[in-house]
């Protein structure tokens, strides 16, 4: 099947000596994976002859945002890797370089704010998700659970990498602002 070996490929790229993709990324496809689970469950929902046409109603408008939120998750995987390039590219700037400064620590905010948007977007499907938890037949709950606690994991695993980029960000406001984010996030798990 070919959703296995992609499935594979991304657990081999993660396993390498290669720092990217990295918990970030992590973070957020399983975040995506979490968010998948319960567009399953929506969708199987739906299938079903006896769901009542209030609830289709409901499911189909949440089914929509699912999908958006599922695609902003699968976007910060890829948003991971560029912003540790961006570090990267930051760090081979000559130390002499009168701009080093300011465009690393853009870089470290670029890298920082990534895994934030991951969790704010998580916090998103969460609420989403139990918002319709009650009209998802019974039969399938057992994924929605699944869903969201891939989700928290997600959110934990997006703060760990906040927190590794805190500890080199200068501007006190900006941390600040990460760790207040970081007590919203961790509530939601």
């Amino acid at each position: 099947m070919q959703w296995s070996t992609a499935a594979e490929q991304f657990v081999a790229a993660l396993a390498s000596s290669d720092p990217t993709p990295g918990g970030g990324a992590a973070a957020a496809q399983t975040a995506a994976m979490g968010c998948a689970l319960v567009i399953m469950a929506v969708q199987t929902t739906l299938k079903r002859d006896t769901t009542p046409a209030d609830v289709r109603a409901r499911l189909d408008k949440s089914l929509k945002r699912l999908g958006s939120l599922k695609t902003q998750l699968s976007v910060y995987v890829r948003k991971d890797s560029e912003a540790y390039a961006a570090y990267l590219t930051a760090r081979k700037l000559p130390k002499d370089n009168p701009s080093r400064a300011r465009v690393l620590q853009d870089a470290l905010l670029f890298a920082a704010r990534v895994p934030a948007d991951t969790a704010a977007t998580a916090i998103e499907v969460l609420k989403e998700t139990d918002s319709i938890k009650d009209d998802v037949a019974k039969i399938i709950f057992s994924d929605v659970l699944c869903g969201k606690h891939l989700l928290q994991a997600g959110i934990r695993c997006a703060v760990e990498n906040i927190r590794a980029n805190l500890a080199f960000i200068e501007n006190e406001d900006q941390k600040n602002l990460f760790e207040k984010q970081i007590a919203v996030f961790l509530k939601s798990c």
